[in-house]
Formats: C-alpha cells, sequence, structure tokens
C-alpha cells in the first residue's frame, strides 16, 4: 500500500484549494486503487510534515512554488519519496518590468542560491511535472530550474466540467469535506436557492461581482483604492440597466463584501451575498449571469466551470498566470491600473458580447488541463 500525500493549503475554508484537492481526489479515485493506494490531504490533523511516513509527494492545485512548499518537497526528495507536481503555480509581489511591446511583464525574481538550487532539483527531479501557466514556466527558467519534462496544465479547478469519465467527476467521499463541491449532480435535481427565480438568461441582464481581501498584499498596496474603483464600475454598470451579485468566496472576504456593498447604497437591483457556498453552489448560479467581475482567483475558475465570461482584476503575479495560459489575456486589469474603473466596465461588456468565442477558450482550457492532469494517473507514476 502506497501512501500519496497531497501537498496544498487546505483545511482552511478556502474555496478554491478545498475545491482543487476534491478535483484531485476524484481523479485518485477513478484512477487509483484502493488495494494499492492511500490518498491523505494535508489538513492541519494530519502529520503532513512528516514526510517520511509517506511514499510520494504531490505538490498539488495553488501557488505552492514558493520558499516553504519547496523547502518541503525537497527534503522528501532527499529521504527518496517520488514526488510529483500537479498543477501548482508560483505568486509574487514584483514590481513591473519594462517592455518594448507594450505588455505588462513582472521584474525578474530574486531567489536565494539555496532556494534555486532546491527549485531546479525538484522539478528536474519529479515523476512528472505540470505547473499551472506561462508565468510560472518563465519564473522557473529565469532561475534555471526548467526542467524538459514539463507540462502546462492550467488550474487543477478547471477539470471541473472538463471532459472526463463520469466516474472521475464525482468525489467519492463528500461527506469528509461538508463544504466542498459535488462535481457530479444530476440534472433532475431542482434549481438552488441561490438561484434568483427572475434570473433567466435573457430577461435579467446580472453580472457577478467578487470582491475581498487580501489584506494588502496586493499591487498598489491599497485595496481601498481599489475597492473605489470597483464601487465606480458598479455604479456605472447599475446605470446601463445591469443588477448585480455581489459574492465573496473566502469567509475572511464577507467584511470587505459587506464595506462594498455599503458603498453602493441601498438598491433593489444589488443582491448581497456573503456566504461562501460549495463550488456547485456558485456554478448553478452564475449560469444565469451574463458576466463576472472577480478579485479572487477562484471566483474566476467558478465563472469558467459555469461557462460565463469573465475580468480579472489582477492584483498578484497567479492572476497573470491563469489569464495567459487560458489564452485570455486581454481580460485581466492590474490592481494598480489608474483606469482600473473604466476598464472593468469597458471589458465586462466586451467579454459578454464575446461570449461563444470566450467559450470556446474555456474549453479548450478544460481539454488541455485534463489532459495535463490526468497523465500521472494513467502512467500510474504515483
Amino acid at each position: 500500500m502506497r501512501k500519496v500525500l497531497y501537498l496544498a493549503w487546505i483545511g482552511f475554508n478556502n474555496l478554491g484549494d478545498e475545491w482543487m484537492w476534491e478535483m484531485f481526489k476524484a481523479m485518485a479515485d477513478a484512477h487509483l486503487s484502493e488495494d494499492e493506494y492511500v490518498v491523505i490531504p494535508s489538513l492541519p490533523k494530519e502529520e503532513w510534515k512528516k514526510v517520511s511516513q509517506y511514499d510520494t509527494i504531490v505538490l498539488g492545485g495553488g501557488s505552492l512554488i514558493v520558499p516553504g512548499y519547496v523547502d518541503l518537497v525537497h527534503d522528501a526528495l532527499e529521504l527518496g519519496k517520488t514526488i510529483v507536481i500537479w498543477g501548482s503555480g508560483h505568486d509574487r509581489l514584483h514590481q513591473w518590468a519594462p517592455s518594448q511591446d507594450g505588455q505588462l511583464k513582472p521584474e525578474k525574481a530574486v531567489e536565494s542560491p539555496a532556494y534555486r538550487q532546491k527549485l531546479k532539483a525538484i522539478m528536474e527531479q519529479s515523476a512528472y511535472c505540470a505547473v499551472r501557466g506561462p508565468w510560472t514556466l518563465d519564473y522557473l527558467a529565469s532561475l534555471d530550474a526548467l526542467p524538459k519534462h514539463i507540462a502546462m496544465s492550467g488550474d487543477p479547478a478547471m477539470l471541473m466540467n472538463a471532459p472526463m469519465p463520469a466516474s472521475a467527476l464525482q468525489p467519492a467521499s463528500p461527506a469528509s469535506q461538508p463544504e466542498a463541491a459535488s462535481q457530479a449532480e444530476s440534472a433532475s435535481q431542482p434549481a438552488s436557492p441561490l438561484q434568483p427565480a427572475d434570473n433567466v438568461q435573457g430577461q435579467v441582464r446580472t453580472i457577478g461581482i467578487n470582491w475581498g481581501t487580501t489584506y494588502n498584499r496586493l499591487y498598489g498596496g491599497s485595496e481601498e483604492r481599489v475597492e473605489d474603483q470597483l464601487a465606480d464600475t458598479c455604479r456605472s454598470l447599475l446605470r446601463l440597466g445591469y443588477r448585480l451579485h455581489l459574492y465573496s468566496v473566502w469567509g475572511p472576504d464577507q467584511e470587505a463584501l459587506a464595506r462594498l456593498y455599503r458603498k453602493l447604497g441601498q438598491d433593489e437591483r444589488i443582491t448581497f451575498d456573503p456566504k461562501v457556498h460549495a463550488a456547485a453552489e456558485y456554478v448553478r448560479l452564475m449560469s444565469g449571469f451574463e458576466a463576472t467581475i472577480n478579485f479572487k482567483l477562484h471566483a474566476n475558475l467558478l465563472s469558467a466551470a459555469a461557462n460565463v465570461p469573465f475580468v480579472c482584476i489582477g492584483y498578484r503575479f497567479k492572476g497573470f498566470d491563469l489569464m495567459h495560459g487560458l489564452d485570455l489575456a486581454d481580460w485581466i486589469v492590474p490592481a494598480d491600473d489608474p483606469r482600473l474603473a473604466e476598464k472593468l466596465t469597458e471589458k465586462v461588456q466586451a467579454a459578454a458580447a464575446w461570449r461563444d468565442g470566450y467559450i470556446g477558450k474555456l474549453e479548450a482550457g478544460r481539454e488541455a488541463a485534463y489532459q495535463a492532469l490526468v497523465t500521472p494517473f494513467r502512467k500510474r507514476l504515483f
């Protein structure tokens, strides 16, 4: 019996991280025999830092190609453990580098020699290596840590509604993760109670607005400024006749979302939805929206799962990694853009108008994610 540790930032009621774990678990249940493998998530109750107890370490979904996680995986590598990189990405705050073509590019990362050596070792000696996006690839290349066998998978959350067997869509033990999504819901189920009764596509135009907090760890260093700009965008959309649905995806986001709601005043066209729901609930809700504007990374991916066009507020490196990987770089606006409100208003309408083209990009992203992330299972690399 091989013990497989799924290493990620899970157990903290952050929808995105829990969702990616559920995607891995669903795929493991579909492809790994219970008689041969046991998969253990790095929940707080587990002794996940004692890597000697496991046979395989999976560096899972999330921005985990950073010090700390890399150090732990390198410890496992030195103990002879099998290493699998499964959709991980890099994230950091940085300054923008000058660019002759006008494209936004991050300044070169500065890392310690010890970290660079460890990163290079785990990448080159991994049994399988798939990372989130092209900005992560560039980061690895800049540190001479880009292995020949690397793949670009996109974010593991793109597996939701991806073209995979039905058995790989359904988590085996939903009861063990009450906050996580059930990924294969019956089409005959009644509509979610979250879904507004009149929010039928073509009758009511609703834009989803995601807001939250990153404790000012974002481009420009001021959430207050971004929040004020987003409020201006919301007012513009209301004037254009849209309804708004405000939502969060992490418990600590609720205070920021409530503050944004108060700035917009009492308006019956605005729905305030601060509760963190399961992913499938969000997807059912968003399926009636024309488009969404999202602050948190996985709020964008919820919109993707619902096949609803979205505009990403790029507040850190990871947002650009995601959007460039999906070939949707035109639909991200950096949080420190001086014309943030104006650009969000323009782009969300343009994204809604380009719905078929946008969905085509998402379908291609889902197919690529599935092919890259199923490979270590098919090849029995765990």
